[in-house]
């Protein structure tokens, strides 16, 4: 059932063409290093300003995650602002996922079950466009932002083929959000260490059950009515100058990882002389909890 922030007139417009006010962007995934540091840079602001992470002198949200080629940031960008909002998909591996800080009972759960899981986080949306409210019909141009951008990330998930359930947490006000989205409960309300302490929530969404429901949820038919396009699939890979940039020179996120954080991404790049890309960091360092959260 539709909520009432969301008239079903808005979501039908939405669904069948852009509205005008969107049609600027471009809603896609990221194709540079420039683009994946500029929505880093974004997320970080905007939880800054939040009080979700604590000050750094590289005004980046960055990870490990961020590093791995299983992980995709969508973000809206406009070619004279740049990115105005971004969400990154990170998909399940040996390193788990950032919500395992809090939630890994329940993650656990689902992967005994053998479910392949993705995380939806990094969600940020540029402030100084809509202010700092929540998702609701007073602020509904910033709620259809983020619903296009998310389509575009459901999108991908699907193209892949590889993910059969979604997870995130995030703060609760939000709930009203993500109910629309069909989302079920996953965890209660914890305290995120990695959020500064903030309270998080933590829901699930079983992508062959969403599928199946399209006719009878209004969202489920907008995320999942159509075909991805072919353009789903087209994702940024990081080369080896990419990684050392990103991550050795611009960031402490590769020198805070444990070795056997290393190993596995070395694992993901075979061809990559690491090397060169972790050159000038001690070959052996004991981890200093490298992994965020991803709200």
């Amino acid at each position: 059932m539709t909520p009432p922030f969301l008239p079903l007139p808005m979501l039908g417009r939405l669904y069948d063409s852009v509205p005008q006010f969107l049609q600027p962007l471009q809603f896609r995934m990221t194709r540079t290093l420039d683009e994946l540091t500029a929505s880093a840079s974004l997320v970080y602001r905007e939880y800054a300003a939040r009080r979700y992470v604590v000050l750094s002198s590289t005004q980046m949200k960055l990870s490990i995650y961020h590093a791995l080629p299983t992980t995709t940031t969508c973000v809206a960008w406009h070619r004279r602002a740049g990115v105005l909002a971004t969400a990154t998909v990170i998909e399940d591996s040996p390193l788990g996922l950032p919500m395992d800080d809090v939630y890994k009972t329940e993650l656990d759960l689902k992967r005994r079950h053998d479910r392949r899981l993705a995380e939806v986080g990094f969600l940020a949306v540029d402030s100084r466009l809509f202010g700092t409210g929540v998702f609701s019909m007073a602020n509904s141009k910033k709620l259809l932002l983020v619903l296009r951008l998310l389509k575009v990330l459901a999108d991908f998930v699907r193209s892949t083929g590889r993910i059969e359930e979604l997870v995130a947490c995030f703060h609760p006000k939000h709930e009203l959000l993500f109910d629309f989205l069909g989302m079920k409960p996953l965890g209660p309300v914890k305290a995120y260490s990695g959020a500064n302490g903030a309270p998080v929530v933590a829901r699930c969404l079983d992508l062959a059950q969403t599928a199946r429901e399209t006719a009878a949820h209004p969202a489920h038919r907008f995320f999942f009515g159509r075909k991805p396009a072919a353009r789903a699939t087209r994702t940024l890979r990081l080369s080896p100058t990419d990684l050392r940039r990103l991550f050795v020179l611009d960031s402490s996120v590769f020198a805070s990882a444990s070795p056997t954080e290393l190993a596995y991404l070395k694992s993901c790049y075979p061809s990559y002389d690491f090397g060169q890309i972790l050159d000038g960091l001690p070959s052996a360092l004991p981890s200093r909890n490298p992994t965020a959260n991803s709200l």
